[in-house]
């Protein structure tokens, strides 16, 4: 029992519900009918999708296992528990493995462009926590990598599990809610600055400053909610959905507006208080990170749903 959940915290389990809007949503967004999905390869597609971010998951855990020692126990303890060397292998077999099922994909499907696609999330996968390039420690440049190989990247493999290209809609969608999603994931960064700057560790929010990365982090999530709401809007007028449709994107909307309006207030908070209250009023507001990261997934999806069921 301690054999299998060590082995599900090292992948980071707990984030797989945030994960599957991710891939949802090009499908969704893509896909015209349910005979395109039937035709397409999707079970495999999913398959690497998942041992992506599985590879990414064990690597920040196996390099991290020492700093994670003192704040994150628990992943610590799942890699010695299973042993160095172990992890080790696992993170090279889940690589080999989503390599092999790629070069499948690309036979199947005649479309090979999905290969560099992949190698290059590996290639950056592990870039971002392993040395010499470490990303996670060299200011935004960690941002652009996480905004890349979490929600880019992913969503436009999976869009072209569909289709020859991403279209021109699908690369504008993943931009946005990648940027959406980043922005208010640097809050959840920003609750450790204090502890990221004394451990030596350049954060986004570190290099930036609190204040400033909190107007960042507003910044985001204004324009990719915006970006989001605006393609979906053009999607569904170009698919001619009914206009009770629209009632979804009137919800999706709501959510992302409320999401915006409170990094603003944090902003504002942040801006003009001392170094110490805004260090609070910062990991307060961390706490419903995890809320509104789901409801502007979720919400989304449901927009997209509707578009995939009503479109034609």
């Amino acid at each position: 029992m301690h054999f299998l959940l060590r082995m599900l915290r090292i992948r980071r389990i707990e984030f797989f519900v945030a994960e599957i809007p991710i891939l949802a949503l090009p499908i969704l967004v893509t896909a015209r009918d349910r005979a395109a999905l039937l035709e397409a390869p999707i079970g495999e597609g999913v398959l690497v999708f998942f041992l992506l971010f599985n590879f990414g998951d064990m690597v920040n855990c196996l390099a991290d296992r020492d700093l994670d020692a003192v704040y994150k126990r628990r992943l610590s303890e799942a890699v010695y528990g299973l042993g160095v060397r172990f992890v080790t292998v696992q993170v090279a077999l889940t690589a080999i493995a989503a390599l092999a099922l790629t070069i499948h994909l690309c036979f199947r499907l005649d479309r090979w462009l999905l290969l560099p696609l992949v190698a290059i999330g590996l290639v950056l996968g592990a870039a971002y926590s392993l040395e010499p390039l470490r990303f996670k420690r060299r200011g935004v440049a960690g941002l652009a990598c996480l905004w890349l190989i979490i929600f880019v990247g992913p969503m436009i493999f999976i869009s072209m599990l569909l289709t020859a290209y991403p279209s021109p809609t699908v690369l504008v969608f993943a931009a946005a809610y990648a940027t959406l999603q980043m922005g208010v994931i640097l809050v959840n960064t920003a609750e450790d600055c204090e502890e990221d700057r004394e451990a030596g560790v350049l954060t986004t929010i570190v290099a930036l400053g609190l204040a400033r990365g909190i107007r960042v982090a507003y910044t985001m999530a204004l324009l990719g909610g915006f970006g989001v709401l605006a393609t979906l809007t053009v999607l569904f007028w170009l698919r001619h959905v009914p206009w009770l449709g629209f009632l979804a994107l009137l919800v999706t909307m709501t959510v992302l507006a409320s999401v915006a309006v409170s990094l603003k207030r944090l902003w504002r908070t942040v801006s003009k208080a001392a170094p110490a209250e805004s260090v609070r009023s910062v990991k307060k507001a961390a706490k419903w990170v995890p809320l509104w990261v789901t409801l502007g997934a979720w919400s989304t999806c449901g927009s997209a749903l509707v578009l995939f069921c009503a479109g034609r």
